[in-house]
């Protein structure tokens, strides 16, 4: 008997935080919905015949893990560049070893003109340790602040550290953080692991919209 409390208890448990987690999407499905009437953007629950951008599906995020998922999908233009917002989930590993990510995604689908495929995300220990064995990081020897913040990598260095300009390096080292993708034409700005706050959401993108602009594009 006291086994099959057990078991109840734990049934109990685990319905209860289903139940919770289905109650806050909803949530954040409806507040999502609202800003989007508010910033006069198109909303989708998720991306069922709506789809991501063509030239987006080619960023490294997009390529990452299974199971992936594009839920919240606000669409509209910011200073004339067509955006899309979105709340993208993947699942990397399996069984314990298995771990959901989540992040919102400001996906600028016709912004990268002129910029070269790069990643950019925040530095950690093990970006490191790869660096001693030959891992890629373009470092700049006079911002510090910076390559010790992010690690970024790319194929045409040289172009790289020509778009990197000082005050966008200065922008990002003040607001640690974001992690940066280019490809063909796209750009993705996120913080990894991080859904942003619908409230928060327009200063979200003014954000990554500076960033954005900050970085110079060839013949610019």
């Amino acid at each position: 008997m006291s086994q099959l409390l057990v078991v109840a208890g734990i049934l109990a448990v685990f319905g209860a935080i289903v139940y919770l987690g289905i109650m806050q999407e909803r949530k954040r499905a409806a507040a999502m919905q609202q800003l989007a009437t508010v910033m006069g953007f198109s909303y989708a629950k998720d991306d069922s015949g709506v789809g991501l951008p063509p030239r987006a599906v080619t960023l490294p995020l997009f390529d990452r893990g299974h199971s992936r998922k594009a839920k919240n999908l606000l669409g509209g233009t910011l200073a004339d560049h067509p955006v899309t917002v979105l709340d993208y989930t993947y699942v990397t590993g399996s069984g314990k070893n298995r771990s959901t990510h989540r992040q919102t995604v400001a996906l600028f689908s016709e912004a990268a003109s002129g910029l070269p495929d790069l990643e950019m995300a925040p530095e950690n220990i093990f970006h490191k340790i790869g660096a001693a064995f030959g891992y890629q990081d373009i470092d700049f020897p006079d911002d510090e602040e910076f390559s010790k913040r992010y690690l970024l990598r790319g194929s045409d260095e040289a172009a790289i550290r020509d778009s990197f300009t000082p005050a966008a390096r200065m922008l990002l080292a003040q607001s640690p953080g974001w992690s940066v993708q280019t490809k063909d034409g796209a750009v993705a700005l996120f913080h990894a692991g991080r859904l942003w706050k619908p409230e928060a959401m327009p200063q979200r993108l003014a954000d990554a919209l500076s960033v954005l602009n900050r970085l110079e594009r060839a013949g610019g």
